[in-house]
């Protein structure tokens, strides 16, 4: 209390600047989920495991491959907006993969499982650049041995008697 009554201070102006509080409507469209998504060809969305298709409305509405945003409201109420404009949708049941009977045309006969292959250890050709400079290397090594010897025959003394 003390403290309130010593930096109390009164207001600058007496008007109130306060707004009235936001209509339900408003605030929906305030606290939902946003998430943006791509249309497939044949004009099907799909979000959280669910399918919607769009109704196609006029010559302005979101093309294939368009990207659309899903708006998901506090109540779980969904909402397909394309460029601001709420979009017409209908929702499908998910497409279930087909089958190996239906998947494989009539007439062919399906192909034998090949074995499945060894692996070896993967080795370079004899013409390989690694192995070129390992020849390299190994030539270097023999000049400078060979090197070596022959300095160290000249400057010890024959062994013969």
């Amino acid at each position: 209390m003390e403290h309130n009554r010593r930096f109390a201070r009164g207001a600058a102006k007496a008007e109130d600047y306060h707004r009235g509080a936001a209509r339900m409507a408003e605030l929906d469209r305030i606290f939902r989920l946003e998430n943006e998504r791509t249309i497939s060809n044949d004009w099907v969305v799909r979000y959280h495991n669910r399918w919607f298709h769009l109704e196609r409305q006029s010559r302005d509405s979101a093309p294939a491959q368009g990207r659309v945003l899903i708006c998901e409201g506090r109540h779980g109420n969904i909402a397909i907006e394309y460029r601001g404009r709420a979009l017409r949708w209908q929702e499908i049941p998910t497409p279930r993969k087909p089958t190996e009977a239906e998947g494989k045309p009539a007439g062919k006969p399906a192909p034998e499982p090949k074995p499945p292959l060894v692996q070896r250890k993967w080795m370079p050709p004899s013409n390989h650049p690694w192995r070129k400079a390992a020849r390299r290397w190994k030539q270097q090594r023999e000049r400078k041995l060979a090197a070596i010897a022959t300095r160290l025959s000249l400057t010890l003394p024959s062994a013969s008697p």
